[in-house]
């Protein structure tokens, strides 16, 4: 099947994750608190996670607050002593300017087919992401512009919306096996698993359509069903 335009997933594939800078935070949270800090890691991702699925429609609520609330949540009366704005300033400036992948740069330089980013951020945490990397991506969608988070159906619609295309006529790619490969599966999306640390790929139903190490392979894929 032709593939006429791409769904691209922005942290995690265009540029490094906050993974690092979260686990900092975890550790000073546990060294402030005494609790463990893998503790703290399990815990607040649970927390967001559970926080960001109830966050849609009416009852969206935009990321910078999601990630406080469910770390304050994560910490319960803890965090009496402890300044969360503080500590989640770093991980915000993660955010709004992160480094970006040196094939992802090349591929957005000269796309094969048209693209749109869809990212669950915040719409000024984006543009100014875009900004600091000097990237000019007209299309675009944040979980802020949908209502919603990956992998719930809003922000792949508005983006195939964006791009005036159908499901079968592009593919997503990111590095999330839940919210990219299997987002997009729920929409009849064909999805490119960005696995940059060799992970272990699942079989059967929730298997990527295509697996690849970095974005360097995609032209080629893309050109390859056309």
């Amino acid at each position: 099947m032709t593939i006429r335009g791409l769904l691209l997933d922005f942290y995690g594939t265009v540029v490094h994750d906050d993974d690092e800078r979260f686990a900092a935070v975890c550790a000073d949270v546990a060294a402030a608190t005494g609790i463990p800090r893998h503790e703290v890691s399990t815990a607040w991702s649970q927390e967001y996670q559970r926080l960001a699925d109830e966050a849609h429609g009416d009852a969206f609520r935009r990321l910078r607050d999601l990630a406080r609330d469910s770390l304050a949540r994560t910490l319960r009366s803890r965090e009496q002593d402890l300044d969360l704005d503080a500590l989640l300033d770093t991980l915000y400036a993660q955010w709004t300017a992160p480094q970006a992948y040196p094939d992802a740069l090349e591929l957005l330089a000269d796309p094969p087919v048209p693209v749109c980013l869809v990212s669950d951020v915040d719409d000024d945490v984006l543009l100014a992401a875009l900004a600091h990397l000097r990237l000019d991506v007209p299309l675009r969608v944040t979980s802020e512009q949908s209502r919603a988070y990956k992998p719930a159906a809003p922000s792949f619609e508005h983006a195939l919306g964006l791009l005036g295309l159908g499901p079968d006529e592009v593919v997503h790619v990111g590095d999330s096996l839940t919210s990219d490969v299997a987002g997009a599966h729920g929409l009849g999306i064909r999805s490119v698993w960005v696995d940059r640390t060799g992970r272990d790929a699942p079989s059967g139903d929730h298997a990527p359509t295509w697996t690849i190490p970095d974005l360097h392979p995609l032209r080629d894929l893309v050109r390859a069903q056309t």
